[in-house]
């Protein structure tokens, strides 16, 4: 499932036990954390949506291109593994959801940051 719009993919979140939080306008953070979202207090991972494209990035800061055949809410609970922030997607999710990982200047124009 791909969402059409941020509160649309909150709401699907919230279905499977994660919590979908708007960092700002263009930016959602996923997590299983309630409240103010940090890296050592469990894993989270943030989601753009821009020119049609899902995209998510982590904290090291790496950014994934997310094909549009791919379910979000899948993806999302895959990549909830561990008891800190992810740094880089797993191989093995990158693998099975056909993550392209993009380049600093995409990640930037994306998410506004960069490494």
């Amino acid at each position: 499932m791909q969402p059409a719009s941020y509160d649309q993919l909150i709401s699907a979140l919230e279905t499977v036990g994660l919590i979908g939080q708007m960092q700002n306008e263009q930016q959602l953070i996923v997590s299983a954390q309630r409240g103010p979202v940090w890296p050592d207090r469990g894993n989270s991972f943030w989601l753009s949506h821009k020119g049609g494209v899902w995209y998510l990035g982590t904290w090291l800061p790496v950014g994934y291109k997310i094909s549009t055949d791919q379910d979000l809410v899948e993806l999302c609970s895959a990549c909830m593994v561990g008891k800190s922030a992810m740094y880089r997607v797993p191989e093995e999710v990158v693998a099975r959801f056909q993550l392209q990982e993009v380049g600093d200047e995409e990640y930037e124009r994306v998410f506004g940051i960069v490494n």
